[in-house]
């Protein structure tokens, strides 16, 4: 009996660990998001690292993505767009999907999709691929690089009420899989959000 009860506490103990880990996790990247992302942290009231907590685990996609023999061709629409690893091995786009640009004489427009989806390129390999979908529930605002193999995406998700709370992606290239944590408390403001890197697409609808 007393065997037992130990086991038990022992089972108890490891899993309220494993999910105090879980729901910190995010708190080991808080200078990025008080730097990089602070901008987009700041899109919302009540902001607090610790009050995100783990709500899915996605495997990529893994899905074909664009034409890598006209890359030349994208990078002359979305390049400023794009966000490269630390040493240029391989971006990750945000705006391709959703926003399908075209260039109309020299100015830039827009054909907005409704849906967004985020691709992956491999300069070295040659391999783009698409790792995530999203409905217009959920919208991809940033990306940062966190290692050669490791980035954040900032974005929100909305309720039934139609309010737009924080959403969180910790994204493992050598794993392929998306970690998702997502924030109820804080709500965005009512002033809609611009990313920094959009605003350089210069699009003319805009």
């Amino acid at each position: 009996m007393k065997i037992l009860i130990l086991f038990l506490f022992a089972f108890l103990f490891c899993a309220s660990t494993n999910s105090f880990c879980q729901n910190s996790m995010l708190t080991t990247y808080k200078t990025y998001f008080d730097k990089d992302l602070k901008n987009w942290t700041h899109s919302f009231t009540n902001f607090k690292l610790f009050e995100f907590k783990p709500s899915d685990t996605i495997k990529f996609e893994n899905i074909p993505f664009g034409d890598t023999k006209n890359l030349q061709a994208f990078y002359r629409l979305y390049k400023p767009g794009l966000t490269f690893s630390a040493d240029s091995s391989k971006f990750i786009d945000i705006y391709s999907y959703w926003l399908n640009l075209e260039k109309k004489g020299n100015k830039i427009v827009d054909n907005p999709e409704v849906d967004q989806a985020v691709s992956l390129y491999d300069l070295k390999k040659r391999k783009w691929t698409r790792i995530f979908f999203c409905g217009v529930s959920t919208r991809i605002d940033e990306v940062i690089w966190l290692t050669k193999t490791k980035f954040i995406l900032a974005g929100t998700f909305s309720d039934d009420s139609n309010l737009f709370h924080p959403k969180v992606f910790i994204g493992d290239i050598t794993k392929r899989i998306l970690y998702v944590y997502a924030d109820n408390l804080s709500v965005s403001n009512k002033t809609r959000y611009i990313p920094s890197k959009l605003k350089r697409l210069n699009i003319l609808d805009q």
